[in-house]
């Protein structure tokens, strides 16, 4: 991926106003706009925006892309003596400045991040970096910060699963029409069928449940796992389908489950064999539990 239109107008400003400033170990930063205020103290915590790119002008992150800024702890300066390439410069920076930093990807994974440079990246290749200081915190703002991010995201997330919700309950809906499956709906988009009554009591979220079970994908019936024998667990460790179905049912039942991706595994699957948003048909027999 090419260069962004941020990093451009930085690589612009930057040969128009630029003027260098080293951190406390010498490294040397250019810095592109001037913040204001003090220095980042021991203690403190840098909210930044950061962008760094390889030789090839191929961006290898961008923490706008999610929408959510990086936060980085000054720490002590007893710690100073130990701090190797631009892990020091985080030390020389101000809320409101923009600065480019150079490194090595040697420099960057063994003194920066203290792991192996990959075998994919040569050591000596040279790695940009643009920094933003949008504020500087102390504790307790991050605590707010983080709080109110969690906030936000929860409520993407809610958002995210409910228009998922309904693509799935449509789905689900048009296989049993088309399969001319008479299915129960339950409010939560869970579909079932019940295929054998079971006798006597019904799990709850707290039992451990003795199962047999064989999951396939409603896209294209492939299956992708199967129990060999009988599969003995508590209830609150499986997926939201099951915690749901489960209680459903007596001991002895079998039925089948129509499970939408919001109750299954969601927006990242498992890999290799359930894919993203994948809506599930779980055939499952509760033997006993406890």
């Amino acid at each position: 991926m090419k260069l962004s239109y941020v990093f451009i107008l930085a690589v612009v400003l930057f040969s128009a106003c630029s003027k260098t400033r080293k951190a406390p170990n010498g490294f040397e930063m250019n810095v592109v706009r001037e913040g204001e205020g003090e220095f980042a103290k021991p203690g403190q915590y840098l909210i930044v925006n950061l962008l760094y790119k390889d030789s090839k002008d191929s961006i290898w992150d961008d923490s706008r892309r999610r929408d959510k800024p990086m936060v980085i702890p000054v720490a002590d300066t007893a710690a100073m003596i130990k701090e190797k390439g631009m892990e020091s410069s985080f030390r020389a920076l101000k809320k409101g400045d923009s600065v480019i930093l150079k490194a090595t990807a040697k420099s960057f994974f063994e003194d920066t991040w203290g792991q192996q440079v990959p075998p994919n990246v040569k050591p000596e290749a040279e790695i940009t970096f643009l920094l933003g200081v949008a504020d500087i915190l102390d504790q307790e703002g991050v605590n707010k910060l983080q709080e109110k991010m969690q906030v936000r995201d929860n409520e993407k997330n809610t958002q995210m699963q409910a228009g998922q919700l309904a693509l799935d309950t449509t789905a689900i809906d048009s296989y049993l029409i088309e399969n001319k499956i008479m299915a129960i709906k339950d409010r939560s988009g869970l579909r079932y069928v019940v295929t054998k009554k079971g006798a006597g009591g019904k799990p709850s979220l707290s039992s451990t449940v003795k199962v047999n079970y064989k999951g396939s994908l409603l896209l294209d019936g492939i299956v992708f796992d199967q129990s060999k024998s009988p599969l003995e667990y508590p209830l609150s460790g499986f997926i939201q389908g099951w915690q749901i179905g489960f209680p459903l049912l007596s001991k002895g039942a079998k039925a089948t489950l129509y499970v939408p991706s919001s109750l299954g595994y969601g927006a990242n699957g498992y890999p290799p064999m359930i894919p993203p948003n994948a809506n599930l048909i779980f055939e499952i027999e509760l033997i006993d539990f406890k």
